[in-house]
């Protein structure tokens, strides 16, 4: 899995070849997992520059086409930010460039592209953990869980597992995948970050992907049961006969919030597994969460909900299905689909805080937002806006 020079990559701006605009000096950016952390939360709560006085004032500062296969099985997904890198999952592999230019830095890319489904991507001591399957076989996928140094993409470890890789969540220096198959049990594995060693594993769950204060939650396949495990040993700190399905935790570690068997949303105590507060029908995979309310994606609008009390405070539609909540800088953002402009709204009201024309329409997923930049994928680009 060579590390290839980053060559042939186009730099676009307003749609000509360009040497990229340098924008102003912001905040270092920090966007290390999926969710921003490893609570899920689409919460970046030091983002300060992209706020509702600045956000009309961006404008795109470049574009790079991502590299493209022939045959693959990999897609563009969203990006992860640190150390002055922006690190982007796509069709040949995984590359990374300078987060305020766009140049090239280096590209990881995969002997065979079409045995190599989408990664998930976390930072995390010096390392991108690069978690995916195999395409090849539908029954019987094995996966695969690789660290890259953030810096020169070398490959530093390489950890091969029995079971598909369906979920990543790092915390404490220990990357927790899960995955199932018909072939193969259903299984949770901690692994070290720094090498790869298994730490623990747990047949017969799966990992909801969300860590709390150290605690991840996993849910029993086959049967009733949810459970949070230390993240460092894999011993069960509590128990529940129920069926949760984790969706995010809060900034401060002490919730999680959750969907219910009847389609609620749960907020549960992180500690004990206690439940704080039940709201019926709000159950949704698409949240996030400030600590003051739990942001949920609805057909055509987004909804708040208190988050000590899980009571409504305000609901807004949009002219389309409502993607991934991103919460930064006082603002909301929120993909649309149907091709319209990317939904930006104060978080504390619901009022349209940008009619969303300088960034335009983004397909699915979610942007990213952090020191002072907006990053997201459009078909297979990646781009940048800041002011």
């Amino acid at each position: 899995m060579p590390v290839l020079p980053a060559l042939g990559v186009a730099l676009v701006a307003a749609g000509v070849l360009a040497v990229p605009v340098p924008a102003p000096a912001a905040l270092a950016a920090e966007w290390t997992q999926p969710g921003y952390g490893a609570g899920d939360t689409y919460y970046n709560p030091g983002e300060s520059v992209l706020n509702a006085d600045s956000i009309n004032a961006v404008r795109r500062r470049w574009t790079v086409a991502l590299p493209e296969a022939r045959e693959r099985c990999a897609r563009a997904a969203a990006p992860v930010v640190a150390g002055g890198r922006v690190f982007v999952a796509q069709e040949t592999g995984v590359s990374a460039y300078q987060a305020g230019t766009g140049r090239p830095s280096w590209r990881f890319t995969w002997s065979s592209a079409e045995d190599e489904s989408t990664p998930y991507l976390a930072v995390s001591g010096g390392l991108l953990i690069v978690a995916n399957q195999g395409c090849q076989s539908q029954s019987d996928p094995d996966g695969t869980v690789r660290a890259l140094d953030t810096a020169s993409g070398r490959l530093v470890w390489t950890k091969q597992v029995s079971a598909p890789v369906e979920s990543l969540v790092v915390d404490r220096g220990i990357a927790v995948v899960s995955g199932e198959s018909m072939s193969d049990t259903p299984t949770v594995i901690g692994l070290a970050v720094s090498d790869g060693t298994q730490r623990w594993q747990l047949a017969d769950h799966s990992s909801a992907g969300v860590s709390a204060g150290g605690r991840v939650l996993v849910s029993r396949v086959g049967g009733v049961g949810t459970s949070a495990l230390s993240v460092t040993t894999g011993a069960a700190l509590w128990t529940r006969k129920v069926a949760w399905a984790g969706q995010a935790a809060s900034p401060a570690g002490d919730s999680f919030f959750a969907s219910g068997s009847r389609n609620e949303m749960v907020s549960v105590d992180a500690a004990t597994g206690a439940v704080r507060w039940t709201a019926a029908r709000k159950g949704s995979p698409l949240i996030a969460t400030d600590g003051r309310r739990v942001y949920r994606a609805m057909a055509k609008g987004i909804e708040a909900l208190d988050a000590g009390t899980g009571a409504r405070r305000w609901t807004v539609s949009l002219p389309g299905n409502a993607g991934q909540p991103v919460r930064a800088g006082g603002l909301l953002y929120a993909t649309v689909d149907g091709g319209k402009p990317l939904g930006i709204l104060h978080a504390a009201s619901g009022a349209r805080a940008s009619a969303g024309t300088r960034i335009g329409a983004v397909a699915g997923g979610n942007v990213i937002v952090t020191g002072g930049w907006l990053y997201a994928i459009k078909g297979n680009t990646l781009s940048g806006y800041a002011r």
